[in-house]
This record gives C-alpha cells, structure tokens and sequence, in this order.
C-alpha cells in the first residue's frame, strides 16, 4: 500500500476477534506486571533521585528538563512508597501503547497494524523497565507517540484542535528528554515535501508556536541558570566517554540494544528503517538512529537513547506486518514475537523473584552477576537506617559522592543527601546543601575504599581537620554475595571544606 492510499481514509480491516482479545490480553496483563513490579521493588539510586527533584519542584533541572519530577509529584505526593513514585509512568506506558496502537491503525488503515504495534511495544523488555520504573523515559514516550497519533489525525482530516493538541505533545516531549528535538524536527522535514507543504498554512504552523509555548519555561529556567541543562546535554555528559574511532563500540552498541529491545523485535525494526512504509514514522526515527549510530563511532552512547526511534519504528513494523502475504507474516510474527516472550519473563522473574533468579542463574549458567547490579538496591534501606543512626549519635552530616546513593538514603531514612565530588552527572543535588554551609563533622559513605581512591583521598586531607577510618559495613539479599560500604569520618570540617570535597577550589 502507498502511503498516499493508506491516508486517504480511515480505518478498515480489523483483526480477527480472537486473535485482536489474545493480543489486548497480553498487553493488558504486561500492564499489571509492570504496575505490580512497581510496588515490589526499592527504587534504584537514579528512581531517588527524580523523587528528590519532585520535592523542588521547577522548570528544569541541570541533568534533564523537568516532566519526571512533575511525574512523579502527581503521585508521589500521597506517600513515601516506591509504587507511588513509579505509579505515574506505568500509566504513561497504558497512553503510549493505545496511542502508538491508534496511529499504525490511522496510517496503515488496518487495525491489524494496531494490534501488532501494542504487541511488540509491549513486549519490548526495555520498555517495560521505561514504563515500570520512574526516569524520563516513561512521559518522553507517552508524549512521542500522543506526537505521532495527532500528527496522522491533524495531517489526514486538518482539524485545527489535532494540530493543537500535536503542538501540546511536541512541548511535552520536549520537557521530557532533550531528544526530542528529533521528534519535532522530523515532523517538520516531513512536511516540507512540496506535496505536503499546504501542512503549515492549515495548522502545522499553529502546532509549532503551541509546542514553543509550552516549551518556553524550560527555556526561560534555563536562560536564569546559566543555560546548564543544554551544557550538560551537549558537552558534559559526554566529557568521559572515547573520541577514539572505534567500530568495535558501534557493534557492542547493536548487540546491547539486540538484548535490551529483544533480538528479534530489534532486527524487524531495522529492517523497517531500511525500508520504511510510511514517511512520517520514518523522518522520525531514522534520521536520530542513523546520528547516534555515527556519533558511537567516537563516543560511548546508551542503548535508551534510542528509545524515541524505536517507538516510531514500533508503528512501522505494524504496519508491515498488516501489509504484508499471510506467509511473510508467520515469518515476521515468529522472528519478532519469540524472543521477547522467552525474555520478557524472566525480567519480571527477576522483578518478583530475585533471590531465586539469581540461585538458577548461578546454578545453571556460568554467568556471573554483579552484587553492585541488580541486588545493590535492596541493600539501601538497612544501609540507610544504619547511617541515619550512626549520624543521629554523632551529629554529623553524611556525605557521598553519588547523587544516587544520597538520594536513596534520603528516601528510606531521612538522610538528608549531601553530594561531593567531580563529576557533572547529578550536580543538580549541589543545590540541596550549600558549599558555604560549615558543619563540624561528617561521614562519608562510599561502595568502595578510601584506600582504592587517592583523589578522595587527597581532598579529605585537605578539607579536615582529621581522616580516620570508619569501617566498613555488609549487606546480604538471599543467597547472593553481600554488598559492602565503606565509612570514613572527617573531623573539623574546615570552613571551605565543602567547596574542596566539590573540586570548587584547590586548597
């Protein structure tokens, strides 16, 4: 089907009842998992993180733009428990999926494209940990596939309240994740096609200035605070990854994103970049997967960030799939659907059951998995708890150099988080505790040695009075090797101390 057949009305050829219930089934069952694993788990040091920004809440942050703290307040505020920070972002996971779901069946005009774009969406291993956890993931892909949806709508029928609402998705994607400027710019590549230029005079140009408008506060927070998210964006995250050309990175890159999107649902979105059936979906997705591919050449590159890509290449597989022979389509249906169904469960087994996990993973398997991995985060509540007292007698601040680990103990106990060191990655959290403030004593908390880290080292000597040794402290899940801290007390905090432990000053 050409693309100018499958916009020219609206959607006709269903899937077959039962087949459409068994689909509609498993996503909704896939939404109980992820809403049930929410409340299950800890939240993970970034998780605690986001929960800090939610209690100060403002138009951006230096790390990312602000909707994962507005995301989290919506329902965060009702309790301090990890299912309500998390609820919120399971629900962006139920909009995304009817929305994507909605816009295959507009531009294929099959409902069968809908289905099979929930399905894979939702099988996606990735995005169940996107859509059951709390990062910027969860509302950046609820609002790119609103994007997509009213964008086919107000393209298809013009009516001025979809351009208006596109423009209000475009905005809230944009507050979500800085690659989303990919989404709005493929939209407008899209439509400067002369065949499809009237676009803007018939409100894509309205749909533009809505999405600035509600884009503005990030940009007016940003132009008061020294323009550092877009600094550390564009030039401090990437400060400690390679320059180095390196095909090797590329290749690592595709077999991690193979694992982390599943194998075969991965390749079938490749090939439908390579040959896309719709050039909507594909000026927005190729065009960020085909620079951050290029861009691995030279520096490191995550395998989320992708993830704004693969929702469009989700609908372009649906729509393949609703346009292709029934025996191309077994084909498609097995490559894609298997894998996933063999790993999506043992995600939520690892969610559910991780001690267990971990014992067949060990027993079965020469697999070795890290203690620091997937088992540190239910070492932080007994951790917590320990420091808060330990503090509490002592009256000391408690310091880490991670944005995370403070943040976590800040949730589980009370801790209130002070953050040293150098990297950039979490500076946000320097604002919650003032380098001028003077406090006598204080206890840094670490995951490793002060013996394996000479510049710590170095600036506690310089920053107190007296360094003395802490000790160290275990924690055990299960059978799964115990995660140890490491204390270190700082006696007579000098006045600028602070300032030093932050690589502020020298001396």
């Amino acid at each position: 089907m050409s693309e100018g057949a499958a916009i020219s009305g609206g959607p006709s050829a269903a899937p077959r009842p039962r087949a459409s219930v068994a689909v509609w089934s498993i996503v909704a069952l896939i939404f109980v998992a992820r809403a049930l694993g929410a409340f299950h788990l800890p939240l993970t040091g970034d998780e605690a993180y986001y929960w800090e920004w939610s209690r100060r809440l403002a138009f951006g942050y230096i790390d990312h733009p602000p909707l994962v703290a507005w995301t989290i307040r919506a329902f965060g505020q009702f309790g301090q428990n990890p299912g309500l920070v998390r609820l919120g972002f399971v629900l962006c996971g139920v909009v995304a999926t009817i929305a994507l779901a909605q816009c295959a069946s507009l531009l294929a005009n099959d409902r069968r494209a809908g289905a099979a774009t929930a399905l894979i969406f939702s099988l996606t291993p990735l995005l169940s940990v996107a859509f059951g956890s709390a990062t910027p993931d969860g509302p950046f892909l609820m609002f790119w596939c609103l994007s997509l949806l009213f964008a086919a709508r107000a393209f298809r029928y013009g009516n001025v309240w979809d351009f208006a609402l596109l423009g209000v998705s475009m905005g809230g994607t944009l507050l979500s994740r800085m690659f989303g400027f990919a989404l709005v710019a493929g939209i407008a590549a899209y439509a400067l096609a002369p065949s499809r230029r009237a676009l803007w005079t018939r409100g894509l140009l309205l749909a533009f200035a809505l999405a600035a408008v509600v884009f503005a506060p990030f940009v007016v927070w940003n132009a008061q605070h020294d323009w550092s998210s877009f600094a550390f964006a564009l030039v401090h995250r990437h400060e400690e990854s390679g320059v180095a050309f390196s095909p090797k990175r590329v290749a690592m890159l595709y077999l991690a994103q193979a694992a982390a999107y599943s194998p075969g649902i991965w390749v079938v979105v490749l090939l439908c970049a390579i040959r896309p059936r719709n050039d909507l979906l594909a000026w927005t997705a190729v065009p960020l997967l085909a620079f951050l591919t290029a861009f691995a050449f030279f520096h490191d590159v995550e395998i989320h960030w992708v993830i704004g890509p693969f929702v469009s290449l989700c609908a372009l597989a649906g729509i393949a799939y609703a346009q292709t022979a029934l025996r191309p389509r077994i084909i498609w249906a097995t490559v894609a659907i298997i894998p996933a169904i063999v790993l999506l469960p043992a995600i939520f087994a690892m969610t559910f059951a991780p001690g267990p996990s971990y014992d067949i993973v060990q027993r079965e398997t020469s697999m070795k998995l890290r203690n620091s991995g997937p088992f540190e985060i239910f070492a932080f509540e007994p951790l917590a708890h320990d420091v808060a007292r330990i503090a509490r007698e002592r009256h000391a601040i408690v310091m880490t150099d991670g944005y995370g680990l403070s943040s976590v103990l800040d949730f589980d106990a009370g801790v209130p988080p002070v953050v040293i060191g150098y990297n950039w990655q979490g500076r946000e959290s320097r604002r919650w505790y003032s380098s001028s403030n003077r406090p006598g004593r204080a206890l840094f908390v670490d995951k490793e040695p002060l013996s394996t880290r000479s510049d710590f080292a170095a600036r506690l000597a310089l920053a107190c009075a007296h360094v003395s040794d802490g000790g160290a402290r275990s924690y055990r899940y299960g059978s799964a090797p115990a995660r140890q801290f490491y204390f270190t007390w700082c006696e007579g905090l000098k006045p600028d101390g602070l300032a030093i432990l932050r690589w502020e000053q020298q001396s």
